[in-house]
């Protein structure tokens, strides 16, 4: 989380900022990262593939986050390993490459702020490699539903099979079922394109 405010009237004065709309592909597999984007308002998920262009969700941004793949990216000029997309209507400020590395010089915080990154980063990828080897499905799709809640402060939540599917890499018929022995077992309740946390 950036929270020095002098450096980000710093960034803010110095950097470009945008309003995105739900659903926009900040950065895509394999293309090269151009900045370096903190968000400011709103949520971003990052999510990885496999060979066969299987997707997964890796972990999401929240105000004040940002993607560290994307301060390697960016820094050392190679392309993105993830894809980052918008999951609400999110304010981001996309930080210059040169800018970002002056800054490591100048403010002790932005370095501390991006080593804080690393280690948050790390910590939720080793949360999903534990999750894939070894949670049972219902785990963790549950897992994802109180996820979810916790960033939209809200236990109503618009998603689809098909989201979930994507985001745990999984079939959509398999998550489908799950979800409903856990609407019997009294955990959720299903809704067209929504699902309630009970």
């Amino acid at each position: 989380m950036l929270t020095d405010p002098s450096l980000l009237r710093r960034l803010k004065a110095e950097n470009e900022i945008k309003v995105l709309p739900p659903g926009h592909v900040l950065i895509n597999f394999h293309t090269y990262i151009r900045n370096i984007p903190i968000v400011l308002r709103g949520h971003v998920k990052i999510v990885g593939e496999d060979e066969d262009g299987n997707e997964i969700l890796l972990y999401y941004l929240e105000p004040g986050d940002s993607c560290v793949m994307s301060v390697l990216g960016a820094m050392n000029g190679t392309s993105s390993k993830i894809k980052a997309v918008t999951v609400d209507e999110t304010e981001i400020l996309f930080i210059r490459p040169e800018r970002a590395a002056a800054l490591i010089r100048e403010y002790p915080g932005w370095a501390e702020y991006i080593f804080k990154l690393y280690q948050e980063r790390f910590e939720e990828l080793l949360e999903v490699v534990t999750k894939v080897s070894f949670k049972k499905m219902d785990d963790r799709i549950m897992d994802l539903l109180q996820e979810k809640a916790r960033l939209f402060g809200t236990r109503m939540l618009s998603v689809t099979h098909q989201e979930i599917a994507g985001e745990i890499g999984s079939p959509r018929e398999a998550v489908s079922r799950v979800l409903k022995k856990l609407e019997k077992e009294g955990a959720v309740r299903l809704f067209r394109g929504k699902i309630q946390l009970v």
